[in-house]
């Protein structure tokens, strides 16, 4: 794997999932500590790269050299994702982070201070959008150079991210709403928009997105072969494969009995292409990816 997103999140409110949440460690209660666990995952991949173990992607330049050692030393480049944008305290702090090399930033998984969140999904819509943060957080965004990712975001916030005109988003891990029909995935008109801002849809393997029968019988079987197939599918009948990607989700804490059946370990990744047509397989296995990076990124670090 050349290139992955790596996650930066502070976890989860603690009002969310309850004080008793294991491990306590994936908890914050107020900005202040969102923040202070969000910087400890910064620090954990700065250490990484200083170890020799990763290359930092922060901008176009880094990406191109990247890959040019990579076909040597097969060592992973990561770019910086926030996943809930609660670590930010302040909206003034937002040079900073990306000063630390963080590119893109999702507002939410559960509500923040920023926007309302969708966590996991459910069948019975969410609705919220945007708070006034929000709208000053994605602006400062926008002038930056931030990436935005609309993942796990409320579709009301969608539409307001959107109608905004930010100029570079994406999804970095949602599935089509026709087929699992929960505010968690993106609905025929979002996922035009994403393609339409030359954005990439970045396809989930999780079992309970993929068949929403397995949520409430884990013995339903699931397989690339015939329900990722069918996520696959419908996004690029709707925008083409040209915005069609991997999503996996797999750091997200789902392992081997949440996956479908091809799927034992990460290296099972390339799989991923026996669902897609010849002559697209390299496309949605990483240069479209890889596309949107050179087209979001700034040029220089």
């Amino acid at each position: 794997m050349a290139v992955a997103f790596a996650t930066v999140t502070a976890g989860f409110l603690a009002e969310d999932v309850g004080e008793g949440f294991e491990p306590g460690s994936a908890i914050y209660r107020t900005p202040e500590e969102a923040e202070a666990q969000a910087l400890v995952q910064v620090g954990l991949y700065e250490s990484w790269e200083e170890e020799g173990r990763v290359r930092l992607i922060r901008s176009v330049n880094d990406l191109d050299h990247h890959l040019r050692l990579w076909q040597h030393d097969r060592k992973p480049g990561l770019v910086l994702l926030m996943e809930g944008a609660d670590p930010i305290v302040r909206v003034r702090d937002l040079p900073g982070w990306w000063r630390r090399g963080l590119r893109m930033i999702g507002l939410t998984f559960g509500d923040t201070n920023y926007a309302t969140g969708v966590g996991g999904g459910s069948p019975a819509f969410k609705r919220g959008g945007l708070t006034p943060k929000g709208f000053e957080l994605l602006g400062n965004m926008a002038e930056l150079g931030f990436i935005w990712d609309i993942s796990h975001l409320a579709e009301d916030g969608v539409w307001q991210g959107l109608d905004l005109g930010f100029p570079r988003v994406c999804a970095s891990h949602a599935n089509a709403r026709a087929l699992t029909p929960t505010d968690r995935h993106l609905d025929d008109e979002a996922i035009r928009a994403v393609a339409e801002r030359g954005g990439v849809v970045g396809l989930v393997l999780y079992n309970g997105f993929l068949e929403p029968r397995w949520r409430q019988d884990k013995t339903v079987p699931v397989t690339l072969e015939k329900h990722l197939r069918r996520h696959a599918n419908h996004v690029a009948g709707l925008v083409g494969w040209e915005h069609v990607g991997i999503g996996s989700d797999l750091d997200g804490g789902l392992g081997l009995e949440e996956s479908p059946s091809e799927i034992d370990t990460v290296a099972d990744l390339y799989k991923v292409g026996s669902v897609v047509p010849a002559e697209f397989r390299e496309a949605v296995l990483g240069t479209n990816w890889l596309g949107f990076l050179r087209s979001s990124l700034p040029q220089t670090s």
